[in-house]
């Protein structure tokens, strides 16, 4: 199992960030730990000043060792991180853990909080015309003072605290799967709740629910029985000679007729047919 996990935004999240972005101005990002993106907002498109930066001076590989370099802090520090980049723009990135585990990264940026280009940036531009475009480019990005910066950084990273608060942000849900898939094996016994597995989970009995209806298209309880099921008919194929009621008992019926009336339900025929197909082989 792989053991990164990918950041899910619903779409009524991904609506409120875009909201945001707009309303700030500035662009929202999201990341996965390995720095794939994961989502772009709407306000995302690629800023004249960093495009000439990338195209005309630096080269994009500068940009993202600087976004790699923020990224490794905010999550060694586990807190939001505000860093100036090469080219004299501030930007910042703030680690997403659920379940204690980096699910990923939401960035925002670019906020200009000079009124002059950087130095080192002017002296490094090949032309006065590649500068003259550059200046024009970076007098139209907005300036944010020390404390206004301040105070959207504050309602951003308040905002990613929140949606990971309420479960509004989520691990893949394949990977909850597989960990619920191996509780309900190693439970096959007996009678398994919604909510002992969406304790185990770490996750509330709707979420669990949820997360069934949209990856699987299916409900928790139609899914546990499939597994009883599908347990049963390997027992069937390695032990031909065991009871239809020993192999109910075993997947957690007590009443073998209520198994097979569920099983000839979902499978079309009766356990006692299927099993005779690996009789006698």
């Amino acid at each position: 199992m792989d053991n990164t996990l990918e950041l899910i935004l619903r779409a009524d999240i991904q609506k409120i960030f875009d909201n945001f972005a707009a309303t700030v101005n500035k662009k929202i990002m999201f990341f996965a730990p390995d720095g794939q993106i994961l989502m772009r907002g709407l306000n995302c498109r690629n800023l004249e000043f960093c495009r000439i930066i990338q195209t005309k001076i630096f080269g994009p590989e500068r940009c993202s060792m600087t976004d790699i370099a923020g990224r490794n802090e905010s999550a060694r520090k586990k807190g939001m991180v505000c860093y100036r980049c090469h080219a004299g723009i501030q930007e910042a990135v703030t680690p997403i853990y659920v379940e204690n585990q980096l699910a990923g990264f939401a960035m925002i940026g670019q906020f200009r909080t000079s009124r002059k280009i950087n130095a080192r940036v002017k002296k490094a531009c090949p032309t006065p015309a590649v500068y003259e475009k550059l200046e024009a480019a970076f007098n139209k990005l907005p300036y944010y003072p020390p404390g206004k910066l301040r105070d959207v950084l504050g309602m951003f990273s308040m905002l990613v605290d929140y949606i990971v608060s309420k479960e509004l942000v989520a691990v893949h849900g394949d990977r909850i799967i597989s960990r619920i898939n191996v509780f309900l094996d190693a439970n096959q016994h007996r009678g398994i709740t919604l909510a002992e597995v969406a304790k185990h989970a770490g996750k509330s009995c709707s979420t669990i629910s949820h997360l069934f209806r949209q990856k699987l298209n299916k409900s928790f309880k139609h899914h546990m029985l499939e597994r009883k099921l599908e347990k049963a008919e390997e027992y069937f194929h390695q032990n031909p000679e065991m009871s239809i009621e020993e192999v109910a008992e075993k997947v957690g019926f007590q009443d073998q007729f209520y198994f097979s009336r569920l099983y000839r339900k979902y499978r079309g025929i009766p356990p006692s047919e299927y099993r005779r197909t690996f009789r006698g082989k």
